[in-house]
């Protein structure tokens, strides 16, 4: 093993150094990199596209996209933080398009889409559009900790391991973001 990967793995894929060398085009650097993050991604997109080879697929096409790109990859927050969003946008793009061919195939064979006797009301729907309103507001690290635990059930262990953090400030963000969610949809409500 060289001096340049052992050094690597001691920095970690946040750090500066790390995100230089795949911007130079440092191919090991871009494994380990791939390395460190693509089962937690996969696992991640596969809990919003039900499928493991689909979930494989998104995320060996962001990696490609990153790599392709390397030059301007330059992540101003964590660089987890950064693959967590952008896989998880590629999977809701995946879906996003695999509704309009569903749309397109109903509508090209004269069937009309099915209603779906479970849909939410326009009341529930307000309500949520708020909470992802206000979900969106929260700092970087603190909305990616809850998404991944709320709405994509991963443990304060799982998330701790996948994003290189400590279970407790894991638990302390969770805090920090429950706190904030309340006040705001408190305020929100007359």
């Amino acid at each position: 093993m060289s001096d340049s990967s052992c050094s690597l793995r001691q920095l970690g894929p946040d750090s500066l150094e790390w995100q230089a060398r795949v911007r130079a085009g440092d191919e090991r650097a871009f494994e380990m990199l791939f390395r460190a993050f693509a089962p937690g991604l996969c696992a991640f997109v596969h809990r919003y596209v039900a499928s493991r080879a689909v979930a494989e697929e998104v995320v060996q096409d962001l990696f490609l996209a990153l790599w392709r790109h390397r030059e301007a990859f330059a992540v101003h927050e964590r660089v987890s933080a950064y693959l967590y969003t952008a896989a998880r946008n590629r999977a809701l793009n995946h879906l996003r398009r695999e509704r309009l061919a569903d749309r397109w195939h109903a509508d090209a064979s004269g069937a009309a889409p099915a209603a779906d006797p479970g849909a939410p009301g326009e009341g529930e729907l307000l309500g949520l559009l708020e909470l992802q309103d206000a979900i969106e507001h929260l700092p970087a690290r603190c909305r990616l900790i809850f998404v991944l635990h709320r709405q994509h059930e991963l443990t304060y262990g799982e998330i701790a391991s996948s994003l290189g953090l400590s279970v407790k400030t894991v638990e302390t963000q969770m805090g920090r973001a429950l706190k904030t969610l309340r006040a705001r949809l408190d305020h929100q409500r007359p």
